[in-house]
């Protein structure tokens, strides 16, 4: 099993409001194998997910923020 710990940056088209965050954190803290989901208020469109690459995958966790209606893309490994 791969047990290494991976981070990825997610860029959302719109800015998410603190609600549409909080919706987003909330789904995607589902997926397993989530460390942490964070952005910085100086680059709100950018997520940054840390994930256990045993347990989940960059793609999945992507699918779960477009799932919600976001339009967003990977941008980073």
């Amino acid at each position: 099993m791969n047990t290494k710990i991976i981070d990825v940056i997610i860029h959302t088209k719109d800015h998410l409001s603190d609600q549409q965050f909080a919706e987003v954190t909330d789904q995607v803290y589902k997926t397993e194998g989530i460390v942490s989901l964070s952005r910085n208020v100086h680059t709100p469109k950018f997520l940054m997910v840390v994930y256990s690459a045993g347990h989940t995958r960059a793609n999945n966790i992507l699918r779960t923020v477009k799932g919600l209606g976001y339009d967003a893309s990977l941008v980073g490994i």
